[in-house]
């Protein structure tokens, strides 16, 4: 009897010849770790927002007649504020009142009914860029007397890369006085 050495099944030799040997996967994963933690640290940079903004307990108050605006100057800016999306007031009042946001640019208002005077510019407060020096102001006015409460308002803006909503500046009080 002979024997057959063709690479019938079971032959060893043919065997060793015909094994596949996988890759590493080693530099695969190592890159695929790399980029998670990439990203990982992007997400965190982009996910912590900037510090609060600066609050007063020190409340503005004011009085005015029925009719008349008053306008109240609640944060002074301190540092830039790129990008102000919107600001937002909470108030309670005994009566229905009208309370609109305005940028003093580059002034300060206090309390006052012509904020012009002291303001290099009187803009909208969506969509600026806020720097040192500029003031949010309220202006509220009644058609009836009673009395306003006003939470200090809360500021969306971007920092950077950043955003954030936080409260700033001073709460307030209005009387609305009869004539």
């Amino acid at each position: 009897m002979t024997s057959d050495t063709s690479g019938a099944p079971g032959d060893e030799s043919t065997t060793d010849r015909l094994q596949v040997r996988g890759r590493s996967r080693r530099p695969g994963l190592v890159a695929a770790l790399a980029v998670l933690a990439v990203v990982a640290a992007v997400v965190a940079y982009v996910t912590t927002g900037p510090d609060e903004l600066p609050t007063s307990e020190a409340v503005v108050t004011a009085s005015t007649p029925v009719g008349q605006p008053v306008y109240l100057g609640v944060f002074q800016v301190g540092t830039d504020l790129d990008h102000v999306s919107g600001v937002k007031v909470f108030a309670t009042s005994t009566v229905p009142v009208t309370i609109t946001t305005h940028v003093c640019d580059r002034g300060s208002v206090g309390v006052t009914t012509q904020p012009e005077m002291f303001c290099s510019a009187f803009v909208d407060t969506e969509d600026v860029v806020l720097t040192p020096g500029d003031e949010i102001v309220l202006e509220v006015s009644g058609e009836e007397p009673g009395v306003v409460s006003i939470d200090r308002v809360r500021v969306g803006y971007r920092d950077g890369v950043h955003w954030a909503t936080h409260s700033a500046g001073s709460p307030a009080v209005v009387s609305i006085l009869s004539r």
